[in-house]
């Protein structure tokens, strides 16, 4: 590639970091705008029906190789990128470029110790993107906050999807948070005293109830999660804040879950 039209250039060593957040993004949304400046890379976007918004930001020093001579937005299909992300090993590198005189992303993957290297085009989409009021759910307050291990709402997700498609989030001042679920065959509930969550600033009662159906497919990430830092106010979007390993993170809003006879896309003006 002539370096003069290298628009940008991202690197990572480890593929497994790339492969899990767009594994993760593809599975809420098809298309997406891969936003890059010279100092950072970020995505944000919002599923169709309006109920979950994220944004993932990685700093430049977050990657191996970083450069980008200014700033550019690329449209792609995100599951066309999951498949070929998915083609990499544990030990291949994952090297993006791009440049504005070919209309196409480059990925190539190298595995540690060879020469070998394997290269893959995808063709850009022209997407009409809507603006996401990110800022504004950002500086929501949260009375109750809280750092868990990600493998603890893993486990009650798991349990909650036994008795129905709801995981209701209950955090006690003084005491700690509560996932419960209910259904026709019975109930389940999940305690956690304060001295299980690794942060806490709980103040009065806050509770909700989220679908799980966007909770799953968000877990995707926990596996390259170094902690999960959780908000929660009662009739407000679920906040959650994935700190990904090596550098990265993902904020991701829930809307709270809805009765079917009142939903309206009104019903999410939050967003």
């Amino acid at each position: 590639m002539n370096e003069k039209t290298m628009t940008f250039k991202l690197k990572l060593e480890n593929s497994r970091i790339l492969k899990g957040i767009v594994e993760t993004l593809a599975s809420i949304i098809d298309e997406t705008e891969f936003q890059v400046t010279p100092k950072e890379f970020t995505i944000s976007a919002m599923d169709p029906s309006r109920i979950c918004l994220l944004k993932l930001s990685i700093k430049k020093e977050d990657f191996d190789e970083y450069e980008c001579s200014k700033d550019t937005k690329v449209g792609l299909n995100l599951d066309d990128l999951d498949k070929i992300l998915k083609r990499s090993s544990s030990n291949d590198s994952v090297l993006i470029e791009f440049n504005e005189t070919d209309n196409k992303l480059k990925i190539k993957m190298k595995r540690e110790g060879t020469a070998r290297m394997r290269t893959f085009s995808l063709a850009l989409l022209d997407i009409d993107i809507e603006e996401i009021p990110m800022e504004n759910l950002l500086n929501i307050d949260y009375p109750s906050e809280f750092v868990i291990e990600p493998d603890f709402l893993v486990e009650a997700i798991k349990d909650a999807e036994i008795y129905s498609e709801i995981l209701n989030i209950k955090a006690v001042e003084d005491q700690g948070l509560i996932f419960s679920s209910i259904g026709q065959i019975g109930e389940m509930e999940y305690d956690l005293n304060k001295d299980d969550l690794i942060e806490s600033n709980l103040n009065d009662t806050h509770s909700g109830a989220y679908s799980l159906t966007f909770l799953k497919a968000i877990l995707k990430i926990a596996s390259i999660t170094q902690k999960l830092k959780i908000s929660l106010r009662t009739d407000h979007p679920l906040k959650m804040i994935f700190n990904i390993l090596e550098g990265g993170e993902l904020s991701y809003f829930l809307a709270p879950r809805v009765e079917e006879a009142d939903f309206e896309d009104d019903d999410m003006d939050e967003f």
